[in-house]
């Protein structure tokens, strides 16, 4: 049996290493920074009617224009990457780990939760950046060559941070009586954009080296965008609560637009079959 199996390896191996000669494989492996940031902009007519109203009992009737409210947010994670190449054609997937969200501009939906002192410390997120497109090598039998590679992206964003228990006190019933005894805020983020990519490498041998990898996604499609909260209640039991608008389970009607960015950069080892 282990005959056989050692048969089979070897078999797979050279497989491998004919169809790598014949197609071009090459990838490479590595840790890197990742920045994601992601900007968005609110429809402000809820805003809009209170502000006029207010104006127009103050100093009577008129016409109101108002800047809708904007908010952006930052977040720098340590990068996971793996690429692989066929050829012409490439695939690139990076995994990101935030631990902190840099929030700025005024956000109407967590308004409330920064009032109470919200932490913008993150616990349990992952960010995915996925590419997959094309591209050429240039010097490709060189030891020294550069991959150039424009892509499809798919970025995927799924944030968690604890709300203070100054905040879960407030939570409570129509007696007064506390009904929480823990709350998290939980973001879920999909979007669709275009992006690059740029692969430095340097081969020590025929097929192994080093790779300084550069990409870069912009994002303006959303697919999915919820927000909402996940918690315990008093007698210890989950429960998990949704911001809905117009019987939808998603935040996407209150937001006009939004577009993100990721910057990614690493450094990890590169291999090559042919």
């Amino acid at each position: 049996m282990k005959k056989i199996f050692f048969v089979l390896t070897a078999v797979f191996c050279t497989g491998l290493l004919a169809a790598g000669d014949i197609l071009d494989i090459s990838g490479d492996i590595g840790l890197g920074y990742m920045n994601y940031s992601m900007f968005t902009t609110f429809r402000s007519s809820a805003l809009k009617s209170q502000l006029k109203e207010g104006l127009s009992s103050a100093l009577g009737e008129g016409n109101l224009k108002y800047d809708e409210p904007k908010s952006s947010d930052y977040y720098n994670a340590l990068g996971l990457g793996l690429s692989v190449k066929v050829s012409y054609f490439f695939t690139n997937l990076t995994v990101g780990f935030p631990f902190r969200q840099i929030p700025t501009g005024y956000d109407p939906l967590s308004a409330k939760l920064n009032t109470a002192g919200i932490s913008n410390k993150l616990t349990n997120s992952v960010i995915l950046d996925w590419q997959l497109g094309g591209g050429f090598t240039l010097f490709k039998n060189r030891p020294l060559n550069i991959f150039l590679g424009a892509a499809l992206g798919i970025g995927y964003v799924r944030t968690s941070r604890h709300l203070p228990q100054s905040f879960v006190k407030t939570v409570t019933d129509s007696h007064g009586n506390a009904v929480a005894s823990r709350l998290d805020e939980i973001r879920s983020i999909t979007m669709l954009g275009i992006g690059v990519d740029v692969g430095i490498k340097y081969f020590f041998t025929q097929h192994i080296g080093i790779v300084m990898d550069i990409k870069d996604t912009v994002y303006f499609l959303p697919l999915l965008n919820k927000r909402f909260y996940r918690g315990t209640d008093v007698h210890g039991r989950d429960f998990t609560y949704t911001i809905t608008k117009g019987n939808t389970e998603d935040v996407k009607s209150l937001i006009k637009h939004s577009w993100a960015n990721n910057f990614n950069i690493r450094l990890g080892v590169a291999f090559r079959l042919y």
